[in-house]
């Protein structure tokens, strides 16, 4: 997946990689059952801590957009392609 991060918007980051995967699902760039990278792995492809990617997700998951599981991953949800 590709995100793309500026540190010079006065957006936080952690909102910058939320709304580009929220826009990804929305589109169909992403589809039910698609899989994303884990917090940790996407943290490091893009520079960042890993808090920012979880803090992405959990409000992403809070959306009903993404589930995560333990030891399965993350997906996004059934409920995403209804938007």
């Amino acid at each position: 997946m590709l995100v793309t991060l500026d540190s010079n918007l006065r957006k936080p980051l952690y909102v910058q990689i939320r709304d580009q995967i929220r826009e990804r699902i929305v589109t169909g760039g992403l589809k039910a059952g698609d899989r994303l990278e884990p917090s940790r792995e996407l943290a490091h492809l893009l520079g960042v801590h890993r808090t920012t990617v979880g803090n992405a997700y959990a409000d992403l998951e809070a959306e009903g957009l993404i589930q995560g599981t333990v030891g399965r991953g993350t997906f996004v949800t059934p409920l995403a392609n209804t938007l």
